[in-house]
């Protein structure tokens, strides 16, 4: 797992793409610093650009580098994460291709060990699920291979519930945009 695991972080630091278990679905993603491979996620997905990616943190202090949390945001991250996606307005340091131009970012901290490794050792991860855009996410590295076969590299592992994670908006108060 530790020869896997740092090939994938080598792949990640150098622009590539890769596929990756989470607690809800296969993730693909790229480092928050190598805009080429961001556009590649969405190329590879067949993705509207306009269509935002989320980010992958590992820490509190990750995601206020990203995220503007005011004190209701930051007690409710407090509380749920690691789990949801949190919308949130964002900083300088989220890359406009990441938002699809707006002015918040999703944010979210998985509970899932090889996910929470590779952040840990790379940084901000953005991403999303490994499936082309409109078609259902992949639950396994057999299944992203079959749908994403330009992925630069899939990192085996087990998904534990199979759905997308809740998405919720405290942008503006607090609304859920996907449960």
């Amino acid at each position: 797992m530790r020869k896997t695991l740092e090939k994938a972080l080598k792949i990640l630091k150098s622009g590539g793409v890769i596929a990756f278990p989470t607690e809800t679905v296969f993730g693909i993603g790229a480092a928050l610093d190598q805009p080429q491979a961001i556009k590649q996620i969405f190329k590879i997905k067949n993705r509207p650009k306009n269509k935002p990616l989320q980010v992958l943190v590992a820490t509190m202090q990750q995601a206020k580098k990203l995220g503007k949390f005011n004190m209701e945001a930051l007690k409710f991250a407090q509380e749920n994460w690691p789990g949801p996606t949190l919308v949130v307005k964002k900083t300088g340091k989220v890359p406009k291709i990441v938002t699809g131009g707006g002015s918040t970012v999703g944010l979210r901290m998985p509970d899932h060990q090889v996910a929470l490794a590779l952040i840990k050792k790379c940084g901000p991860i953005v991403a999303t699920s490994a499936n082309r855009s409109g078609k259902k996410p992949a639950l396994n590295a057999k299944e992203v291979n079959k749908q994403l076969p330009e992925i630069d590299y899939i990192l085996s592992g087990r998904v534990t519930s199979g759905k997308p994670s809740k998405v919720i908006d405290l942008s503006k108060g607090l609304k859920v945009l996907r449960a």
